[in-house]
């Protein structure tokens, strides 16, 4: 079937990959691969099928002025914002900052944000000394861990506010738009069975598609933390390790919402398993047990 075909997305949903792998059925052939060090695919080369990040305003302003193309848009649900929050930081760009963009920041924040040209990278910064009094400069270019895990719980608790958020709910009700949740990404015969409905050709990328997940760092950090979080829930014992610092605030920002009514927000030394975690809770004097202030400021967002 021959159409012309336009990717939109937000950092993170796979955008540049489903983009690579229509080129890919486009030419009836595997084309080279397109994976940087961090695992994203922006080494597309000759690409036909453009994709365009929506958060960027110069892409918004090209994706305003195509004309003619079917447009498929790359979404996600709330429960992906973790992943969505990684990957923005970790698989960002061409790959500047190695594997992990989330490793090269817990090591120098300053650094990392001054090789951004973006203005809402650049605003982390101001953040850091809006909200924890912490000037980042050229004398001061490291975030303590602990720090570093509080600024990410924010983004988690705020994350309907977010940018990314915003505009990938914008992409969810653009007219015309052919909609694929980044769950069918992720999983290879569902993503197969969207593309057959453009295309009579069948390719066989299995292979390409078990790279693209072994390479995505934020996915692994996404479902370790999971499962931590779930291991608590069951009360079983396993050791808490190669998590990133998104990843450790994910843990805390889950556990604190479970728990509720025993704080998580502010643990300096993360925790070694989930046996330490569990015996937190079991001996936290009554006494002091009380919901998060941003829980009572900010009701409406828990069912609970």
């Amino acid at each position: 079937m021959n159409k012309d075909f336009l990717v939109v997305h937000t950092p993170g949903a796979f955008g540049n990959f489903l983009g690579y792998i229509i080129d890919c059925y486009s030419a009836e052939k595997l084309l080279p691969s397109p994976f940087v060090h961090s695992g994203a695919s922006h080494n597309r080369i000759n690409k036909k099928t453009q994709s365009f990040d929506l958060t960027a305003p110069d892409q918004q302003t090209q994706f305003a002025q195509a004309k003619n193309k079917s447009v498929i848009g790359c979404v996600w649900d709330d429960s992906y914002f973790p992943y969505i929050l990684h990957a923005y930081y970790g698989r960002t760009n061409s790959g500047q900052h190695g594997k992990c963009g989330v490793k090269f920041l817990e090591k120098n924040f300053f650094k990392y944000v001054e090789m951004h040209t973006s203005a809402d990278v650049q605003q982390n910064i101001k953040t850091m000394k809006d909200f924890f009094g912490l000037d980042i400069n050229k004398e001061r270019q490291t975030v303590p861990r602990h720090i570093l895990r509080q600024f990410f719980w924010l983004q988690l608790f705020y994350h309907k506010d977010n940018k990314v958020t915003e505009v990938n709910d914008q992409i969810k009700l653009l007219p015309g738009a052919d909609l694929l949740g980044i769950d069918s990404i992720l999983d290879y015969r569902r993503l197969k069975l969207f593309l057959s409905t453009y295309f009579d050709f069948e390719l066989d990328f299995k292979q390409l598609h078990e790279q693209f997940l072994e390479h995505n760092n934020s996915l692994k950090d996404f479902n370790k933390s999971k499962q931590i979080v779930e291991s608590v829930k069951n009360n079983q014992k396993i050791a808490i390790r190669e998590l990133s610092v998104v990843g450790e605030a994910l843990v805390l920002y889950e556990l604190e919402q479970y728990f509720f009514d025993v704080p998580f927000f502010n643990i300096v030394q993360m925790f070694d398993n989930t046996q330490q975690i569990l015996d937190y809770v079991k001996y936290f004097p009554t006494v002091m047990k009380q919901p998060n202030k941003l829980y009572n400021t900010h009701y409406k967002r828990f069912s609970r």
